[in-house]
């Protein structure tokens, strides 16, 4: 069940980012086409990550591996193992029920301004500068989000529900049901809040060829 979910939340990842993918000898492969990183693999069953890995710490040009997994010990020895480094070790794979998502007002001083369409941004203003934002692309009755960020200046306002209630009330309308997420450390604590549910871990690795 994990691989379906984790294909969902790549078509939705995709779309937020405008990026193609590709199945390599049965390996999902996203062309992110950065500078430090050109091409990530996704692995949809954790027991890949052995010969994903050396394939990833083979590859020429700066490449990254993620894999969700309810063994991430195992799977970051796998990794060490290959050659690569990890990167983050402990992010968090995420999914939630849209209906009922929680949707507070912003606090006084702050607005939000909401472009909808297939990939649905949000930003909360504070004297015409971006405080908070977000994107949400939905993809069929999935809807997954992505780049939810809050400036320096404006965090513990609590400004991160804010952009999650607002995108998830434009998603639900536009017919989503399921929101799925990759959570950083310091964001999974904002989604368990708001009623997000582990699915599993997350290990995210590069190797070693520089930019």
């Amino acid at each position: 069940m994990i691989g379906e979910l984790v294909e969902r939340w790549h078509r939705g990842w995709t779309a937020a980012e405008g990026l193609t993918s590709e199945h390599r000898d049965g390996y999902l492969v996203v062309h992110v086409n950065r500078p430090h990183r050109v091409y990530e693999w996704i692995a949809t069953d954790d027991a890949q990550t052995a010969a994903m890995a050396r394939v990833v710490a083979a590859s020429r040009e700066p490449n990254w591996l993620s894999v969700p997994t309810h063994a991430p010990a195992r799977v970051i020895a796998e990794i060490e193992a290959a050659g690569l480094v990890v990167a983050r070790p402990d992010e968090t794979f995420m999914r939630r029920a849209l209906a009922g998502h929680p949707a507070p007002e912003p606090p006084p001083g702050y607005a939000v301004e909401v472009t909808g369409g297939p990939v649905i941004g949000v930003r909360v203003l504070a004297d015409g500068e971006v405080a908070a934002s977000g994107l949400m692309a939905v993809v069929g009755e999935d809807a997954v989000a992505h780049r939810i960020e809050t400036a320096q200046a404006h965090r513990r306002r609590g400004l991160g529900s804010v952009v999650m209630g607002a995108l998830t009330g434009e998603a639900v309308a536009g017919g989503a049901r399921t929101g799925l997420l990759f959570a950083s450390a310091d964001g999974v604590h904002l989604y368990r809040k708001l009623g997000w549910e582990k699915i599993s871990g997350l290990v995210v690795a590069r190797n070693a060829v520089e930019p």
